[in-house]
């Protein structure tokens, strides 16, 4: 054998010690620790013990169990691999066109960043917790509840521009469990409850209007 055959031979040895980058199944997640550790079963039946599952910044999900896995031995030894990828196929967001991005987990609840700047998010129910302030800004905004709709604070404001005033409109019955107060007036179809007059029982005549005075119900 010739000297360049032996160093060919050593070299594939060599090579052969070496565990490439394979593909497993998670089998049970510890999500505990800082960087996450899986357990996984390799298809050539490598059985994976407290491999640390990588993921970008600012990103961070505990894949179900029976994810796919790419797996990268680190130094070529399969006892000190990592995971570097992850994928459920069951439960991705199919059906996306090219530049949409998808967030979603196995429940089926999703954010979905489509084409000409729209978000859409399906779930069952979304909360939002800000503790200063949470601020809306469109051109209209629109909410339907097919049940029921509440509002609750210690103080809120509501209010409209319309030929440079200021006007709310409600469609529907209003009721108030508690006073009504108007620093102007109150008016009731056409009728003022402050300019309002009616006909007197005696004199037959229209009465003069209703006298303010008086503190404000409160």
């Amino acid at each position: 054998m010739k000297d360049v055959d032996r160093l060919d031979a050593r070299i594939g040895r060599a090579l052969g010690r070496i565990r490439l980058a394979f593909r497993a199944a998670l089998t049970a997640l510890d999500t505990k620790p800082g960087v996450q550790l899986m357990q996984a079963d390799g298809l050539s039946g490598e059985k994976l013990q407290a491999s640390e599952l990588f993921q970008h910044f600012g990103f961070t999900s505990a894949p179900p169990e029976g994810t796919q896995c790419i797996v990268l031995p680190l130094g070529g030894r399969t006892a000190h691999s990592v995971i570097v990828a992850t994928e459920a196929g069951a439960y991705r967001v199919d059906g996306l066109k090219s530049g949409e991005v998808a967030v979603y987990n196995q429940s089926g609840a999703r954010i979905v960043l489509k084409e000409d700047r729209i978000i859409e998010i399906d779930c069952d129910e979304l909360k939002i917790t800000a503790k200063k302030s949470i601020r809306m800004e469109a051109r209209e905004i629109e909410a339907t509840a097919s049940e029921r709709m509440g509002l609750y604070a210690p103080e809120w404001e509501m209010g409209g521009e319309e030929n440079g005033g200021s006007e709310a409109l409600w469609r529907g019955n209003v009721h108030f469990t508690g006073t009504s107060i108007a620093d102007v007036d109150h008016v009731s179809g056409e009728v003022s409850l402050r300019h309002h007059v009616h006909r007197e029982n005696d004199g037959g005549g229209p009465t003069e209007e209703p006298e303010g005075g008086g503190e404000k119900a409160g």
